[in-house]
């Protein structure tokens, strides 16, 4: 592998300042579009609810507002390059490095008070969106790991406390 710095064609996530299309990982979706960004533009959630009226035909509609929007987006993370690219050794201690970074640096919870980091979605040809989201797990679920080649494809879980990037 080469790094996967090339896919960005759904937009590029940056989460506390590191971007999630580095040549060392990237979110994407799979082959049925499945965990990428494209649900970052769109899908917001909904809270409220209707009030039944009892002997009455249909409902007192209320309003709905945004609320609180999770996201389980596909990451694939390689070892045979660091951030920037370079090719490394050992693929499998490569791929150590990569993850311990993301661990620590997007992963572990924060120190600010509220316990979000502030994240930009660049939408192809719009302006950048920004929200402050939580970033609540990275759980692997597949892996391959050896000297020459290892790669860990995973879910980042995140919550947008508004609802949306905006």
């Amino acid at each position: 592998m080469a790094g996967l710095s090339s896919f960005d064609c759904e937009g590029v996530l940056t989460i506390g300042g590191i971007s999630m299309n580095r040549a060392a990982w990237a979110v994407v979706g799979d082959e049925t579009g499945v965990g990428g960004l494209l649900p970052l533009w769109i899908q917001t959630e909904q809270r409220g609810q209707d009030r039944l009226l009892p002997g009455a035909v249909g409902v007192i509609a209320y309003r709905r507002r945004e609320t609180v929007t999770r996201h389980d987006l596909r990451i694939l993370v390689v070892g045979d390059v660091d951030q920037a690219g370079t090719p490394v050794a050992n693929a499998a201690q490569g791929l150590a490095a990569n993850l311990a970074y993301l661990e620590t640096n997007v992963v572990q919870p924060t120190n600010l008070t509220d316990g979000t980091r502030a994240a930009t979605l660049t939408v192809p040809g719009l302006a950048t969106r920004s929200a402050n989201i939580h970033v609540l797990g990275l759980i692997p679920t597949t892996y391959r790991l050896n000297s020459a080649g290892s790669i860990f494809i995973g879910t980042l879980q995140i919550s947008i406390p508004s609802g949306r990037f905006v």
